[in-house]
């Protein structure tokens, strides 16, 4: 059920809000009557939506809007502001804080209601897209760990089963080997020691159709 947070000081303008959007059964809506409130009720269990009165005694919607935005935790909630103020000064303002959107008072509850379905669309489909490229990069990740580490740990499997007969062979064959297992060996290290340095991934065709990591480029713009 999608969880609305209405915070408006005013109970009437509250429960009005909170009645329009009532008829939808999916919505779960519940009231913060002061910003204080509003913010230890976000803190404690963020909602999908808040529904933001600006004019509040203590601490006002604009400030309560820039805590919601500026928290790792909260900043993906969509805010729209409901107010009586209208100048393009204040809804500028409080888009700058980062709120969604805008409604002024006395709002259309059709309007209001379409704004909310809006907004929670939106972030649905912004889910939905995170959800696809996080997938996506574990593809390419395994893609690009099978490319990267299948050669030099075929390597060390070949030499291992070499080494396995080193009775029959020469000593200098013996320490090439031995060279070789480590040398493959630091190589893998050195590989998943730069896949753990990655911040951000630089994709390269693999072959058609699929995709793989460059390792090498997506250290460079890390860097940058």
């Amino acid at each position: 059920m999608v969880k609305i947070l209405i915070v408006d000081d005013d109970p009437n303008i509250a429960l009005l809000i909170k009645m329009t959007l009532s008829k939808t059964k999916e919505y779960n809506t519940v009231i913060a009557n002061s910003g204080e409130d509003a913010l230890a009720l976000i803190d404690k269990d963020p909602p999908d939506i808040v529904l933001l009165d600006v004019m509040m005694p203590g601490i006002d919607g604009f400030e309560v809007c820039r805590q919601i935005k500026s928290s790792e935790k909260t900043k993906f909630i969509p805010v729209i502001m409901i107010t009586a103020k209208r100048e393009m000064g204040d809804k500028l303002h409080g888009m700058g804080l980062g709120a969604n959107d805008y409604i002024t008072k006395p709002f259309n509850p059709e309007e209001l209601q379409a704004r909310v379905r809006a907004h929670l669309r939106i972030k649905a489909l912004e889910k939905e897209l995170s959800a696809r490229k996080e997938l996506e990069a574990v593809l390419k990740m395994t893609v690009t760990l099978q490319h990267e580490i299948n050669n030099p740990l075929t390597g060390v499997i070949g030499n291992i089963e070499l080494l396995q007969d080193w009775k029959n062979m020469p000593d200098e064959e013996i320490d090439e080997g031995v060279k070789d297992i480590l040398s493959l060996a630091l190589r893998i290290k050195d590989i998943v020691k730069k896949m753990g340095k990655l911040s951000m991934l630089v994709p390269t065709q693999y072959v058609e159709g699929s995709e793989m990591i460059d390792i090498d480029r997506s250290l460079d713009n890390a860097i940058e």
